[in-house]
């Protein structure tokens, strides 16, 4: 069995109430998805959630794990 994380980054703004997805990446280790948030600054707000706000924006990084089964 495999474990993937699929990423799904999401744009918001405080003015309005839309969401537009702009990103999805897929991680093979947990360790570069960190490490990947790090860098880009993105903070941690719950366990599957992590946030980066910028000037006019709010990103939000929603993270799911996903296990493959081979046969």
């Amino acid at each position: 069995m495999t474990k993937i994380y699929l990423m799904t980054i999401t744009k918001g703004n405080d003015e309005q109430d839309y969401e537009q997805q702009i990103n999805e990446k897929i991680f093979e280790r947990k360790s570069d998805l960190k490490e990947y948030l790090n860098k880009e600054g993105y903070l941690k707000e719950s366990t599957y959630q992590y946030v980066k706000i910028a000037e006019e924006s709010i990103f939000v990084a929603e993270i799911q794990k996903i296990k493959l089964k081979y046969p």
